[in-house]
């Protein structure tokens, strides 16, 4: 039996919340309850599996969400190999680990002290309820994707960053190698692959705003995320933060469970108009945004120069992530346009076709992630000797919040949020009475803010100017954070975690963001 997990997004807690642990307590009952059944075999007699393997199909830990990058020093798509920079991942995976210290051992529970057991085989073929449970060992892979790409650096001084994740979770990985990208990376992951007559990847590489052509440097999307979104919130809290309804700053930390990204403003203008009825300020954030956009774009030029994004029209994308002179009738339709130009497609059924393992048949299953939408999409049916051969598509959709468009709106600026839950289970041989597989989808939806919003957008024809005026934002002391209702906006952290393995204590290192 193989499981499938992909996109849980840990985070430190300097960017964005995470999906509770609450919820991986029921994936490890869920798991129990998949191991009893798959010991049911296609002869109706009852043997117990002899092992599962459970694949975590990258962006498991989300190294790239962290205000840490903010601070002086190396980011993602500089010094990948230098000291500091594997100093810095150290700092943010130490983060991550302390504060999802429940989650992580739900997952080493279930790898190393034995969480999921099955009844013993009586002699005559049934479940043995009356004698104890005997465990079935559980093998914990770790792929990367684009969120937690640093683990693939081959620099033996990360090593001891990804042995740290491999106790934490109880991997099967090996630390003295990079954690694989690719499954031919990892042997033991290879031959579950072939057993189960599957193939997975997290899906990363079909797209060009996240993957740059190798996944051992930054993508565009690291660039909109750290000095685009991030640095948005950090300007806000630093410069007029304290005047935002508590509604408002909830939202702002919202916008980090967009997808895709390039849609953040959009999402952004709608929730002002929600949560934020002093026009005054709605205008001093659209300032704000545009302001950090402007500032950002001449590195992304530079960057894509000097080591290609692989991105079409970079010019076009840098004006339609402002507010300046938008046209909201049309602003979410015409960046969904840039981004179909991009070859960017809500499924990536079509990419599964082009996969080798598909092509050859060896393959009847091929699963990606990254897409946080979960789907399966038939792809083929051939027949060879009286037997028939049926292929499909799966995407392993995420563990975390994610923002939806209404599908009544057209103009993409509604969003609905729900938190999301998927995993898929494939069985080899005769396990679960010959079935080929299984797929488990739960949503939570989310609970209304206790806050009260006023809504002042164009129902109430309230007109949108074309032009905002230009508005300089007060200097606010760094050390000072923004609080309403007991909602903060994040930002980085004056304590910075010492590298793994070392003693917490206040770091020397500013806390002023790099321009």
């Amino acid at each position: 039996m193989l499981v499938v997990l992909s996109d849980l997004h840990l985070t430190d807690g300097t960017s964005c919340e995470t999906l509770d642990s609450g919820a991986f307590r029921i994936f490890t009952e869920r798991l129990q309850d998949l191991a009893v059944r798959a010991s049911w075999r296609s002869d109706g007699q009852y043997r117990p599996i002899p092992h599962i393997d459970l694949v975590l199909l990258g962006d498991v830990l989300d190294i790239m969400r962290s205000s840490r990058w903010l601070i002086d020093g190396p980011k993602p798509w500089s010094a990948q190999q230098s000291t500091e920079f594997c100093k810095r991942v150290s700092a943010i995976v130490s983060g991550i680990l302390s504060r999802n210290l429940e989650t992580t051992a739900i997952f080493k529970g279930i790898s190393t002290r034995q969480t999921v057991r099955v009844p013993g085989m009586s002699p005559d073929g049934k479940p043995a309820f009356d004698d104890d449970l005997q465990p079935i060992p559980v093998r914990i892979h770790y792929m990367v994707g684009n969120a937690d790409w640093p683990l693939h650096l081959s620099n033996p001084e990360m090593n001891h960053v990804r042995s740290a994740i491999v106790e934490a979770f109880g991997l099967n990985n090996s630390p003295e190698r990079p954690f694989a990208h690719e499954p031919a990376e990892d042997a033991d992951l290879s031959a579950a692959y072939r057993q189960h007559r599957m193939f997975a990847r997290h899906g990363d590489v079909f797209d060009n705003l996240s993957y740059a052509g190798h996944r051992d440097r930054a993508s565009l999307t690291d660039l909109l995320l750290i000095e685009g979104l991030m640095r948005f919130r950090f300007e806000v809290q630093h410069g007029f933060g304290e005047q935002l309804p508590a509604s408002c700053q909830l939202g702002l930390q919202e916008l980090d469970h967009v997808r895709p990204l390039v849609m953040a403003p959009v999402c952004l203008n709608q929730m002002m108009k929600i949560s934020c009825p002093v026009t005054s300020l709605q205008y001093e954030l659209k300032n704000c945004w545009d302001r950090v956009i402007s500032q950002m774009m001449p590195l992304a030029y530079q960057l894509d120069r000097d080591n290609s994004f692989g991105v079409r029209d970079l010019e076009e994308l840098g004006s339609l992530m402002k507010f300046r002179y938008q046209d909201e009738e049309t602003w979410g339709r015409r960046i969904m346009n840039w981004l179909r130009k991009q070859g960017q497609s809500k499924s990536l059924s079509k990419k599964a076709m082009e996969e080798c393992e598909f092509r050859n048949r060896r393959a009847k299953h091929i699963v990606f992630g990254h897409t946080h939408s979960d789907e399966t999409v038939p792809l083929d049916a051939s027949f060879a000797d009286g037997y028939m051969l049926s292929q499909l598509y799966f995407n392993c959709g995420t563990w975390r919040r994610v923002y939806t468009p209404t599908c009544g709106n057209g103009d993409w600026r509604e969003f609905l949020p729900s938190e999301k839950m998927t995993y898929l289970t494939f069985y080899r041989d005769d396990e679960r009475q010959g079935a080929p597989y299984e797929v488990w989808s739960g949503i939570l939806g989310t609970a209304p803010s206790p806050i009260r919003r006023i809504r002042v957008d164009g129902a109430q024809n309230v007109l949108t100017p074309k032009a905002n005026p230009v508005f300089t934002p007060p200097l606010r002391s760094p050390g000072k954070s923004s609080s309403l209702g007991g909602h903060t906006i994040p930002t980085p952290p004056s304590p910075v975690y010492e590298p793994l393995g070392g003693p917490l204590r206040k770091s020397s290192e500013s806390i002023r963001p790099q321009r």
